[in-house]
């Protein structure tokens, strides 16, 4: 009776469980139905199409709730239909307020499940994302009162897998302290692989020109005050190579906001600094043009100028957001007067022929119209991009070009007329003395540099040639020493590369170089041979424990978990391959390609043998 209990038993419970399996997949399909049903009775869902390569705009038609902060959409709720980028003044005639955008999109069926991201470029207002009602990313604090919000200045990447071609973006926003509020600025949405390239793109090019722009304000500083001449234009060009600074420091702390990758600044001191350096730009800027010609500008107009700039630094720097702004918004008309003055001044010096009165004309002419442009732009006047820090630059390269040609013909023939002099001059063994020692300090600076490897900061394969050089010609002059070569690669680093991209192959790389350091002795020869290989030279170490220190490296690239999804062996992490020779008064090789041959095979075998190993000449020392 038991027996028979037990076997009913047993049936019901797999009668049940095959009964609860069966319905499963028809509850999945009812759930998908309902969704997909969902978006069909929405009046409004966007399509968006992007590729692997290519990203989107995140346009369309979207429901704005006035004065309502919500996460997903609500039928009760009145909202009007708009549509993106858009401002607060569009859509409810005032700049400062808050409330909720609505979007419902359809994405291609390919990339479901797949790691899409939404690049939000600033924003005149703070905000919170949601996603299907689930929070995504936000910029400030989001409120219904000005002192509530936080409000920043940044971009922001979201990051989300679909698991639905569907989806809902609900975007709260509020504005209490820009002059300008709303979502104005157009974002795109793509894989994030794809995201995160073009955004590095940008800032790293942002960051190029800068350093450019920097580096050549810089040179045109040192070099017009090392120079030391009282003259008008070498003052004109000292306060030019200060206005390039200002210039170049500006474009880091404007739209899109580059310093925001490096820099942890408060959202109102960013501001600050994005106007107290157009400021300084602009002050400097009016300076040096009043000084390469009177004629650019009168005395007064300069004067007023200066004091016009001077009240806005000062009232930027102790007051709040929407005073400044507004000051340098009416501040901004004065340049009518300054740009006639210009062209007044233009005409005299083309009437009178002086010397680069056209070129200077061209120049400035260009530089008015970019600020011109880009005060439409800030305005939303026009669709474009920003020129003024492009045609700026390009004049300030102009000027420095021009500059550069005019102190080489001086500087030669100064050269030809006082060389009888120099001659005599008592100081110049003295001076060649320094100089001398300089360019030697240089020299070993130099020497140094050329030896590292950019990426990863271990020594470069010039470097380890020098060194197994060395060490070969010791080890074979003293019978008593040892020398030990260990060739490693990263396994499947090609696949890396692939997957995760060449960044942040390079960021494993310069990681790698960092964990194997730290456990090498003080002594070992780190060098990275080229790619993602690498070399380890031991002097004087005994053989005894080099297949112990071998280890020790692999063990501690295995125990740093560098994440690597994309290998053929099923391993999920980054790791070793490694091949080791090494010489004594046993063992001896002709030449130093010998040795690193005999590494190299052994690094061969190790690849062969399934990778994440090492092999070494004699088993026993291992063993051992």
């Amino acid at each position: 009776m038991y027996s028979s209990l037990s076997k009913r038993s047993l049936f019901g419970f797999v009668l049940s469980c095959l009964l609860v399996l069966s319905l499963i997949p028809s509850t999945w399909a009812q759930y998908e139905a309902e969704l997909t049903q969902y978006y069909l009775h929405q009046k409004n869902v966007n399509d968006i199409q992007f590729t692997e390569q290519t990203t989107s705009y995140l346009k369309g038609t979207w429901s704005y709730y006035d004065q309502e902060l919500i996460s997903q959409p609500n039928r009760k709720l009145p909202s009007k239909t708009t549509e993106l980028p858009i401002s607060f003044q569009e859509l409810t005639g005032s700049n400062t307020g808050y409330g909720t955008f609505v979007g419902h999109f359809k994405i291609p069926d390919e990339f479901i499940g797949r790691r899409l991201a939404i690049h939000i470029p600033n924003q005149n207002c703070a905000y919170r994302v949601y996603l299907n009602g689930d929070f995504l990313v936000r910029l400030g604090d989001v409120a219904d009162n000005a002192g509530a919000q936080q409000t920043e200045n940044a971009p922001r990447i979201a990051y989300f897998v679909p698991d639905s071609p569907y989806f809902t973006l609900s975007i709260q926003a509020s504005n209490f302290n820009n002059l300008r509020g709303g979502l104005e600025s157009p974002m795109h949405i793509g894989i994030a692989k794809t995201i995160n390239r073009h955004y590095q793109q940008l800032m790293m090019s942002i960051a190029m020109i800068c350093g450019v722009v920097f580096g050549v304000g810089m040179f045109t500083t040192m070099f017009s005050m090392f120079r030391g001449s009282d003259e008008r234009n070498s003052k004109s060009i000292f306060v030019f190579g200060i206005f390039i600074l200002f210039l170049a420091l500006h474009n880091l702390f404007t739209a899109p906001y580059a310093y925001t990758t490096f820099l942890d600044i408060n959202w109102l001191w960013g501001i600050r600094l994005e106007y107290l350096f157009i400021y300084l730009a602009v002050m400097f800027f009016l300076s040096y043009m009043y000084l390469l010609n009177q004629y650019y500008l009168q005395r007064w107009i300069y004067t007023v100028s200066i004091l016009v700039l001077t009240l806005n630094i000062v009232i930027t720097l102790l007051s709040e957001q929407v005073v400044f702004e507004q000051l340098a918004f009416y501040s901004a008309f004065f340049s009518i007067v300054i740009l006639l003055n210009f062209a007044y001044g233009f005409y005299l010096t083309l009437k009178t022929k002086q010397k680069y009165s056209k070129i200077n004309l061209y120049a400035v002419v260009l530089l008015c119209i970019s600020v011109i442009h880009d005060f439409l732009l800030t305005l939303h006047v026009i669709d474009s991009i920003h020129l003024s820090f492009i045609s700026t630059s390009l004049y300030a390269l102009l000027v420095m070009f021009r500059q550069s040609r005019n102190y080489a013909y001086q500087t030669y023939h100064t050269e030809r007329l006082n060389n009888n002099l120099i001659e005599l001059n008592d100081s110049l063994e003295q001076k060649v003395q320094q100089r001398t020692s300089q360019l030697h300090d240089l020299n070993e600076k130099l020497e140094y540099q050329i030896q590292i490897d950019a990426l990863t900061g271990a020594y470069n394969r010039r470097a380890l040639n020098q060194e197994i050089q060395q060490r070969f010609v010791e080890t074979q002059q003293n019978s008593h020493a040892t020398l030990v070569f260990a060739m490693m690669d990263v396994d499947y680093f090609k696949n890396y590369n692939d997957y995760y991209g060449h960044l942040k192959g390079d960021e494993v790389l310069q990681n790698l170089v960092k964990v194997i350091g730290a456990v090498l002795p003080h002594n070992a020869y780190l060098a990275r041979y080229g790619g993602e290989e690498f070399a380890i030279v031991l002097y004087n170490v005994p053989l005894v424990i080099i297949s112990q220190i071998m280890q020790t490296v692999l063990d501690a690239v295995r125990s740093a978990r560098f994440e690597h999804h994309n290998r053929l062996d099923g391993k999920d992490y980054v790791t070793l391959s490694m091949g080791v020779s090494w010489m004594d008064r046993e063992t001896s090789y002709a030449n130093i390609h010998d040795l690193m041959k005999a590494a190299d095979l052994k690094l061969y075998q190790a690849k062969e043998a399934g990778r994440d190993q090492m092999k070494i000449p004699n088993e026993s020392y291992e063993n051992e």
